[in-house]
């Protein structure tokens, strides 16, 4: 039978190296904010793979001049990585990454100085299109027991039967 809770914990564990690698375990919340479903349905099983909403900015990246960053979010994240001390200079700190990242979206060309591996966006992409072949190769490998089991227990059941 496939363990599903298994396979939720190697992608997760798969998403968690690629964000650290990629620079984004400032505080560690994001990390550390992933969670897994098995959710059962009448005809197929989900894995659900949760993580806290901000994410999605860090795998998509934000386009120039869109939507500003919260300024409250910055001065945050500037406090908890103690870039800036004092409110005025946290405040200035926090207005020109703010205005970086309206000018050239992020990840700034700044932010790669952060990263180990040459990349500062797509840890969700690089994972489904990278890492995960050793869980289709359990996964094939797993169903066709369960097949061949399946066909062995039919056939035992129709020789008892017809004997």
């Amino acid at each position: 039978m496939i363990n599903y809770n298994k396979i939720g914990k190697f992608i997760i564990s798969a998403l968690q190296q690629e964000l650290i690698a990629q620079g984004h375990e400032a505080t560690g919340n994001l990390v550390n904010s992933f969670e897994q479903n098995v959710i059962s349905l009448p005809n197929s099983l989900v894995l659900e793979i949760l993580m806290d909403d901000y994410g999605i900015y860090v795998n998509e990246g934000r386009k120039s001049g869109g939507k500003k960053v919260p300024i409250a979010v910055l001065i945050d994240w500037i406090e908890r990585r103690a870039i800036a001390s004092g409110d005025k200079e946290v405040k200035n700190v926090a207005f020109a990454i703010q205005q970086k990242i309206f000018q050239e979206g992020s990840p700034t060309s700044g932010s790669y100085k952060f990263t180990s591996n040459g990349r500062r966006k797509g840890f969700i992409d690089f994972v489904i299109d990278n890492e995960l072949n050793e869980i289709y190769n359990e996964l094939e490998q797993e169903v066709f027991e369960d097949y061949d089991a399946a066909i062995v227990s039919m056939v035992k059941e129709f020789n008892l039967k017809n004997k």
